[in-house]
């Protein structure tokens, strides 16, 4: 074996900070120098750019910019990469318009306008070159795509929408289970997308009908199985029988998409992109869906994604909407039931909506499934939604969902909680209540100055997101807090960092003595999301022994989704 001479010799550490000193431009040109050298210059740009294990997360930003240059980021060097990840377990892609907006004013458009062919000729580069990335991987298990930034008119160019489809069908190719695709404005375009479904490909259990050609079919195709050839000498004297089918597989003509759960907009279920999303949502086997309603897709929605789910997933597990209006509410909720095998679900409301309780004629009260487990809830619905759930008798755990848009008033909180305490207590069913507030861009609270005869006074908005309702708390609403099992905490990316924000979060956990559960974490949905949540290196020491010892009945603490046991000893 002959040992590396030259540049290739020298030290790993040393080449990484011989690296560090140029731009990533340069950078992509010394890659390819040898593959010692790439190896070492792909890991210097990804690491600019916080990723630090790309087979775990990698989070790559797809720029269509003004000016028809290849970008140096960070796609660029995984494409130039010798030894690219086999498989990606979370790969998040942000597609955007970029263009120099240095001259213009504060005042001035986000973005400012781009010439039609200027705008189709770099978004289609800029789409072929993510496709490039998918055509890399052997795997990748969860994908989300944020299409949201993708403005002017990009999505009805003539060549964006098939270069779109053949992005979305790549990804479902790869084994992607987890699909989170966020775009406001329908991604089909003025052309309808055509699902490519193999021949033999059946559908899921949840919508396969079983019918005598079904059954003759199958059998006929299980005598295939048995059938063989006449035996095939081989060399050295070998034989080996081996059935027709194994002389020339057949090549797949589609794909069989494996996705469990998904996560679009109500844009998805456009007129023109609803036999594509039929075909999905019938061959995938698909147990969680997410939808978040918009204004202008929700009427699409409603008169033909609902009908498309019954028809085609209504063996459905778990089903979250957000951001409905009265018009959902109104439509869709009283047909839940149908729905027998759901055991989660989750509404919350639009937050432009009033904070008043939501007012529904009598005539349209919806009946949860029967199998329903656990209940998610906008605080305006539990009137509403609460009568509905007398037909789930295997309901455990209510959830109450404060919104980042919610406005949080502590009496409001109480009364919440003690109003489905007390439901329950009727019924006699042990119940579970869980509490979220969010927390991701400061969640409205009432100041120091408020009273509680004001409650109903414009509330200011917290930075911290817990300062103001920790100041208006009193010992007279722990009574009511106290039925609280479990409290989930959505923080800013740095919600854990600076003494000041840990000891709000103290003094907010003093008021539920009797708590359970503890998850503090980012953003659950990923529109919202702002980043991860940072947890410091001294968490064990700053958040975990404070917080247990705050919470004497607390037996699990997730921070992140990692979970934190008691400590034996104080640290």
């Amino acid at each position: 074996m002959t040992r590396p001479s030259g540049f290739d010799s020298l030290p790993r550490e040393l080449l990484t900070k011989i690296l560090q000193e140029f731009d990533n431009a340069a950078i992509l040109n010394c890659t390819t120098i040898s593959s010692y050298f790439n190896s070492v210059g792909v890991d210097v740009i990804l690491h600019r750019h916080n990723i630090v294990n790309p087979s775990e997360l990698c989070e790559v930003k797809v720029l269509v910019n003004a000016k028809f240059t290849r970008p140096a980021d960070p796609l660029a060097a995984l494409l130039a990469s010798t030894r690219p990840p086999n498989r990606i377990k979370h790969l998040h892609c942000t597609l955007r318009l970029t263009t120099a907006t240095s001259q213009f004013g504060a005042g001035a458009m986000e973005y400012p306008p781009m010439p039609q062919d200027r705008l189709e000729l770099t978004g289609t580069f800029a789409l072929r070159r993510l496709n490039l990335l998918l055509s890399k991987l052997k795997a990748v298990d969860k994908v989300t795509l944020n299409l949201s930034g993708l403005k002017y008119g990009f999505m009805s160019t003539p060549d964006v929408s098939p270069l779109l489809a053949d992005l979305v069908h790549n990804i479902i190719q790869k084994g992607c289970r987890l699909l989170q695709v966020k775009s406001k404005r329908s991604p089909f375009g003025d052309q309808p997308w055509t699902f490519p479904i193999p021949d033999q490909a059946t559908k899921s259990p949840s919508t396969r009908r079983f019918t005598i050609s079904s059954i003759l079919s199958s059998l006929f195709s299980l005598c295939g199985l048995f059938k063989v050839s006449k035996k095939e000498p081989r060399k050295h004297g070998h034989r080996r029988i081996h059935s027709e089918a194994s002389i020339s597989p057949p090549t797949p003509q589609g794909i069989l998409p494996r996705v469990s759960k998904l996560d679009v907009d109500s844009s998805f279920f456009h007129p023109t992109g609803r036999s594509w999303m039929s075909d999905l949502l019938a061959y995938s086997p698909l147990t969680e869906l997410v939808v978040s309603l918009h204004s202008s897709s929700a009427p699409d929605f409603v008169e033909r994604g609902f009908p498309t789910l019954l028809q085609t997933v209504p063996r459905l597990q778990s089903l979250t909407l957000l951001g409905v209006d009265e018009k959902v509410i109104q439509s869709v909720l009283p047909r839940l039931r149908p729905f027998v095998a759901l055991k989660h679900l989750s509404v919350c409301l639009d937050g432009r909506l009033s904070s008043q309780p939501i007012a529904v004629p009598e005539t349209s009260t919806p009946f949860a499934p029967s199998n329903l487990q656990s209940l998610s809830l906008s605080p305006q619905l539990i009137d509403y939604m609460i009568l509905g759930t007398v037909t789930a008798l295997n309901l455990k755990e209510f959830e109450i969902v404060y919104g980042r848009h919610a406005q949080v008033m502590v009496s409001s909180i109480c009364q919440h909680v003690k109003s489905v305490r007390d439901f329950y207590e009727k019924l006699s069913a042990p119940m579970a209540i869980t509490l979220t507030i969010s927390c991701v861009r400061g969640v409205s609270f009432p100041s120091s100055s408020s009273s509680s005869d004001d409650s109903d006074s414009s509330p200011q908005e917290d930075v911290d997101g817990s300062q103001g309702v920790i100041s208006i708390l009193d010992a007279q609403y722990r009574t009511d807090l106290a039925t609280v099992d479990t409290l989930q905490i959505e923080l800013l990316p740095n919600g854990l960092e600076g003494e000041k924000n840990m000891v709000n979060i103290l003094k907010l956990l003093s008021f539920f003595p009797k708590i359970k559960k503890l998850h503090l974490r980012g953003a659950k949905d990923f529109r919202h999301a702002t980043g991860p949540l940072v947890v410091p290196r001294d968490v064990r020491q700053v958040v975990v022994q404070p917080v247990y010892s705050m919470c004497g009945t607390l037996a699990t603490l997730y921070i992140a989704d990692q979970p934190y046991q008691r400590p034996l000893i104080n640290i």
